[in-house]
C-alpha cells in the first residue's frame, strides 16, 4: 500500500515513517494485514537526516501546490497530515497560517477525495480548539477556540467530518496535546518552553522559561503519541464512530514538576540552568489551554496517557541522551 505523511521531514512525521517502515503492517477495514510498498515524505524543507529505504520518497514543495501535491497523493491509501504553521507562528502572521492551515489542507482534501476509494486522511489536530483553561475537557465538551491556530484546526475538523459523512474519505482527526519532549532546535509553537526546559538543561546549556513554575500543560510524549496514532489509524471505521475529532489523552503537569523530574534523573545543577522571564502574552494563552483532560473514548479505543512527568523525561533521555 501506498502511505503519504505530510510534514514528513519534521520530528513527528520522521519518527512515524521509521516506525512504519520497522513494523511494516497496517490493518485494514476487514482487519487484514497490509504492506506498505511505498512511502512518500512531503514538506517545505529537505530532511537532515533522509531515510536510507528503497520504498521511501522525498518530494520538497509547498502544501498549497496542486501540481505538486496531485502526483504525491495518487494512488495513496493513507495520508498523515501533520504539516501546518504551528501555533505561534499562525497568531504572528494571519494570512500565512490560514493560506497554509486552512486552504492547504482543503486542497489536500479535495484531492484526496478525487481520487476515489475512499482514501484515509489522520489529521493533527489540536487541543488548541479548547480554551476551558483548568476547566474539565471531556469528549463532551464544545470547543471555543481562542487563537487563530485553534480556529483553523477546528475549521478543518468540520470539514474533515462532512467529506466523511459523504463517503469521499475515511478522516480522523486526533486532537494532540503538547508533545514533549522535542529533541533538536526550538520551534516557532507557544509550547514549546516544556520541551526547552528539559532539553537544553540536558544537554548541559542555559536555558530560559517564558511562564511561570506553577504554569501547567497537557502533554504526552513522543513515543505514547506514534503509539496513538497508529492505534487511531488501525482501527476500522464503525468502531471509530462519531464524530470524526478524537480527543486525545494526556497528563497535567506544571512546569516545577517537569523540573523535579528533570533534577531526579541530572541532579540539581541541571534545574539550575533554568532561569525564567515571564512572557505575558504566551502565558495568557497557556492559561487558556485545556489543563484537566478526560479523554473515556479514546482510551476505550487502547489510546492511553503517560503516567506521569518522570516517564516523558526518561524517554527523551534514553532515545536522545548517550
Amino acid at each position: 500500500m501506498k502511505v503519504v505523511i505530510t510534514g514528513g521531514s519534521g520530528f513527528i512525521g520522521a519518527r512515524l515513517a521509521q516506525h512504519l517502515l520497522d513494523n511494516d503492517v497496517f490493518h485494514g477495514e476487514r482487519g487484514e494485514v497490509e504492506r506498505v510498498s511505498e512511502l512518500v515524505l512531503l514538506d517545505v524543507q529537505a530532511p537532515e537526516n533522509p531515510i536510507a529505504d528503497e520504498r521511501v520518497r522525498y518530494v520538497i514543495g509547498e502544501l498549497n501546490d496542486a501540481s505538486l501535491l496531485a502526483p504525491v497523493l495518487d494512488g495513496a491509501q493513507s495520508v498523515f497530515h501533520f504539516a501546518s504553521v504551528v501555533s505561534g507562528g499562525a497568531e504572528a502572521d494571519l494570512e500565512l497560517g490560514y493560506r497554509v492551515n486552512l486552504d492547504g489542507t482543503r486542497l489536500l482534501i479535495d484531492l484526496m477525495a478525487a481520487e476515489g476509494g475512499r482514501p484515509k486522511l489522520i489529521f493533527a489536530s489540536s487541543c488548541a480548539v479548547y480554551s476551558q483553561g483548568k476547566e474539565l475537557v471531556t469528549d463532551a465538551t464544545t470547543p471555543t477556540p481562542k487563537s487563530s491556530y485553534g480556529v483553523q484546526k477546528l475549521c478543518l475538523e468540520y470539514i474533515i467530518g462532512d467529506y466523511s459523512r459523504r463517503g469521499l474519505i475515511d478522516g480522523r482527526s486526533m486532537r494532540f496535546p503538547t508533545i514533549a519532549v522535542r529533541p533538536g532546535k526550538a520551534n516557532l509553537a507557544n509550547s514549546s518552553f516544556i520541551s526547552n526546559i528539559i532539553r537544553e538543561p540536558a544537554m548541559g546549556k542555559p536555558t530560559i522559561c517564558v511562564v511561570p513554575q506553577e504554569a501547567a500543560i497537557t502533554i504526552m510524549s513522543p513515543g505514547r503519541l506514534i503509539d496513538s496514532i497508529v492505534a487511531a489509524h488501525n482501527i476500522p471505521e464503525d468502531e471509530f464512530g462519531w464524530p470524526k475529532a478524537l480527543l486525545m489523552p494526556a497528563i497535567n503537569v506544571t512546569v516545577a514538576e517537569m523540573l523535579d523530574a528533570l533534577e531526579a534523573e541530572l541532579g540539581p545543577q541541571a534545574r539550575d540552568l533554568v532561569s525564567f522571564e515571564v512572557n505575558a502574552d504566551i502565558y495568557a494563552m497557556v492559561q487558556n489551554w485545556p489543563q484537566n483532560i478526560e479523554a473515556a473514548r479514546a482510551e476505550a479505543m487502547g489510546i492511553h496517557a503517560n503516567r506521569d512527568a518522570g516517564e516523558i523525561v526518561r524517554e527523551f533521555l534514553r532515545e536522545n541522551m548517550p
